[in-house]
């Protein structure tokens, strides 16, 4: 007849209060934990979404975007001491969109930093460029050797400067300072982080 072991009793009794406890200890303690950071990851989710619906809007732009109008003029020179002189120049108006893309932003731009939410906004860029073509000026100085050596190789000197008057342009604006930095639009943005961070719920900073 098999008889049981009172030591050996005693063993799984204590393993299973031991058990018991250690189940108890993670629901009291582990899952309350477990279960704020879910709620909290939920909560990012929640504020990077909203963040991206208000920082995406078509008003917003102003904020973000420069519109640049100037004269530039792109030169071009080319003389020879066989041929003679060939020198051009382009002249126009053009107008630059230039500034941030919010439409770029992503939810990992949106991070939580302690009790306020840190957007690092992207690179500034050209966004729209235009040439005001009724204002465009073409002027030549060409010797006759060098015109007639244009027909023959088939050169067009306004074609030339028209495929480098963009890049001038940006030239220009840059060297003039007329272009907005990122810091410059950070600022901006900053300045209306209160009325943002409103419609979040939380505080906002960019950078």
């Amino acid at each position: 007849m098999w008889k049981s072991d009172p030591a050996r009793t005693k063993l799984r009794k204590a393993a299973r209060y031991a058990a018991f406890a250690l189940v108890t200890v993670v629901l009291f303690v582990v899952a309350p934990r477990v279960h704020a950071l879910a709620r909290s990851l939920f909560a990012l989710r929640h504020v990077q979404t909203r963040a991206l619906e208000i920082l995406r809007r078509e008003q917003l732009r102003f904020l973000v975007t420069d519109r640049v109008v100037a004269q530039v003029v792109v030169e071009a020179d080319r003389n020879s001491p066989v041929l003679g002189k060939r020198e051009g120049y382009l002249i126009a108006k053009a107008a630059l969109y230039f500034g941030v893309d919010l439409g770029k932003l992503s939810k990992e731009d949106v991070v939580r930093d302690g009790k306020r939410v840190v957007v690092t906004i992207p690179e500034p860029e050209e966004l729209e460029f235009s040439v005001d073509l009724d204002s465009m000026r073409y002027l030549t100085k060409r010797s006759g050797l060098q015109a007639a050596t244009d027909w023959l190789l088939d050169r067009d000197q306004k074609a030339e400067l028209r495929s480098q008057f963009r890049a001038a342009a940006h030239s220009y604006l840059r060297a003039e300072e007329l272009l907005p930095t990122r810091e410059e639009i950070v600022g901006r943005l900053n300045e209306f982080r209160g009325v943002i961070g409103g419609s979040l719920g939380v505080e906002v900073l960019f950078r």
